[in-house]
């Protein structure tokens, strides 16, 4: 028994010391923070740059070895965040309601200090940050039922702004209530693509269910929150940061839909060395021409990640290929290869260079 009872107690005790390293180290990243900021304002003129915060994940991720990598990226997502609100929270402005799913990758990519600005569509976004309103905008750039969004394609292949990072975000929606028993839920809040995207699942579970139509999913969770025999039917963020109980998840009635969402901002993030490239590009009309724009990659062995055609509104043109390469834009062949296109193509645009999400 006395062996039985040391055992707890060890375990207790190494949980201890962990949480009081932990939160020392939170502290000693603070302080270092703050350090940083008074030393810019007594010396505005002496230069010196903190670690990017892509390295920093990076770099911790590499030295966790108990924790999944994905559960450190989101940690450290979360204290660079809160370390950045030290100095200025950075603005970001997104497509979409809050609680959606633009939302959430803005809050994925840039944590919950941030300051999460929903708009209604992808040209908002990029004049937002255009015109120095937003430090970063959130867009859909492809969805894996219909590919690459055209209009947010037209839109960056004409703003100087360039794609940072790609954040995939899987399209799923649960339900969730005050008591999570489904015998309890006699109606059902949700937004009209949630009820869209859920439909035929909703017909055949909760056939007796009142489904209302709410403007967004915080709303629907809202209301959950105050009728007992209510529910809400709204995505993974609401989901996670509400106070209610998980009924079912995942009702959609397309399994697997995922929307690759990406930041914008005005500078191309350094080489990783696992980047991709996106281009969008407009050929001459003549046999032959789409092999000749791929041989500069081919003869370099570069690897084309994706290529796709999308209808050009308001260009001179009828189509805009969009293809993503491996690569930075900084590496040598992959702008050996970009430059070599320019001269067979009637127009060539660098999107963005930004790290892989996977």
């Amino acid at each position: 028994m006395g062996h039985s009872q040391e055992e707890p107690e060890r375990i207790r005790e190494a949980l201890r010391q962990a949480d009081q390293a932990l939160a020392e180290a939170l502290d000693a990243r603070a302080r270092a923070v703050r350090e940083a900021v008074a030393l810019r304002e007594r010396s505005p003129d002496l230069y010196f740059s903190l670690p990017r915060d892509h390295e920093v994940i990076a770099y911790t991720t590499e030295r966790v070895k108990e924790l999944p990598a994905q559960a450190v990226s989101a940690v450290m997502t979360e204290v660079l965040s809160a370390c950045s609100a030290l100095v200025a929270p950075p603005i970001i402005a997104y497509v979409g309601q809050a609680g959606g799913f633009g939302h959430q990758a803005a809050r994925k990519k840039f944590g919950s200090s941030a300051v999460l600005r929903p708009v209604d569509s992808a040209a908002e976004v990029l004049s937002e940050v255009e015109r120095g309103q937003a430090d970063f905008g959130i867009v859909p750039f492809e969805t894996s039922h219909d590919g690459a969004v055209t209009a947010t394609l037209n839109l960056l292949a004409r703003s100087e702004l360039k794609i940072s990072a790609e954040i995939p975000i899987r399209r799923a929606f649960h339900l969730i209530s005050q008591s999570g028993e489904r015998d309890e839920v006699h109606k059902i809040y949700a937004s009209s693509s949630a009820i869209a995207a859920c439909e035929h699942y909703l017909a055949e579970h909760f056939p007796e269910a009142t489904i209302i139509d709410v403007r967004n999913g915080v709303i629907a969770a809202d209301h959950a929150a105050r009728e007992p025999d209510a529910a809400a039917l709204t995505t993974d963020l609401v989901a996670t940061t509400s106070k209610l109980t998980i009924v079912e998840r995942s009702l959609e009635d397309v399994e697997d839909l995922e929307t690759r969402y990406v930041a914008v901002g005005n500078d191309f993030p350094p080489r990783t060395g696992l980047d991709r490239t996106a281009v969008a590009l407009a050929l001459h009309d003549a046999p032959g021409v789409l092999m000749e724009c791929l041989r500069p990659f081919a003869d370099r062995k570069l690897n084309l990640y994706r290529l796709e055609t999308r209808p050009a509104r308001g260009w001179e043109f009828r189509y805009l290929i969009l293809f993503e390469v491996d690569g930075h834009i900084t590496d040598r062949s992959v702008l050996a290869a970009i430059e070599e296109l320019r001269g067979s193509s009637r127009y060539v645009k660098v999107l963005g260079s930004y790290p892989r999400s996977a």
